[in-house]
């Protein structure tokens, strides 16, 4: 399926979320979502896990899906899924939006469908160490208030970090990073994260103490901290901020980058 629904996946992204003690869903059918030239059908459901404990929870995107994670202070996964069909009539799209069924089995959350034209979009609330492994392929991917083992892949789609920690990697090979950090330190192993072609935006409190690491091959870095040019044309920033700690990484091929204090 070679329907590319990027407007809706970095929707999701878009908006950080506070600090929740409960989960108050966000995600919504909108007018407009999917192909204008086709009539389309949208419903939320609803969904509840237990908790995978000391496991990982895994999150499939599939081709059209976007996913955004909020940690809270529950004691269970609880999901939206944002089901959206799309075909020449408007019975058929219902069809095959009610033909898609959602998998929970095995700590994997993956949607499953017989027909093409459609998309599966999740908002999850997780406990706050709940660890994740999260695939995308045309779509976005948002994370906040989770401190755990966290893994992602994007393929075409923007990834925001908004106070994380743990032991955090990822990359994406067509999208921006936007990494928001709070606190006096990065909590956990580090972050290493990436992206091929897309700029990087970092959001630093001024008292921050990490080992921070940015970099581009191909684009201008903006910001207080000192730049060193490595290269041709490569730029990069390597530096102890505070008392040093953590190591904070970001890198992009292809992308300006910005470090915000």
């Amino acid at each position: 399926m070679k329907t590319t629904f990027l407007a809706l996946a970095l929707g999701l992204v878009a908006t950080a979320a506070t600090a929740q003690t409960t989960a108050n869903f966000s995600l919504t059918c909108k007018e407009g979502d999917g192909r204008s030239s086709q009539k389309q059908f949208c419903e939320t459901r609803d969904l509840t896990m237990a908790s995978p404990g000391t496991a990982t929870l895994t999150i499939d995107g599939r081709a059209n899906g976007g996913i955004t994670v909020h940690g809270y202070d529950g004691t269970e996964v609880k999901v939206r899924a944002k089901v959206s069909a799309w075909a020449r009539s408007a019975e058929v799209a219902q069809k095959t939006a009610q033909g898609i069924s959602i998998s929970t089995k095995g700590n994997k959350l993956r949607a499953e469908g017989s027909e093409n034209g459609w998309a599966v979009s999740y908002e999850v609330f997780v406990p706050r160490h709940t660890a994740l492994n999260l695939k995308t392929i045309n779509g976005g991917i948002h994370i906040d208030h989770v401190s755990a083992d966290i893994a992602f892949d994007a393929v075409n789609g923007g990834i925001s970090l908004d106070e994380v920690g743990g032991n955090v990697k990822g990359n994406t090979t067509n999208g921006g990073l936007s990494i928001t950090l709070a606190g006096e330190k990065w909590t956990g192993a580090g972050l290493d994260v990436s992206t091929t072609n897309g700029g990087i935006t970092w959001n630093l409190p001024k008292n921050y103490s990490a080992k921070f690491y940015t970099s581009t091959n191909m684009g201008g870095i903006n910001g207080a901290l000192p730049v060193t040019k490595t290269g041709m044309m490569s730029k990069e920033i390597a530096a102890n901020l505070g008392s040093g700690g953590a190591t904070v990484r970001a890198v992009t091929t292809n992308g300006g980058i910005t470090v915000r204090q």
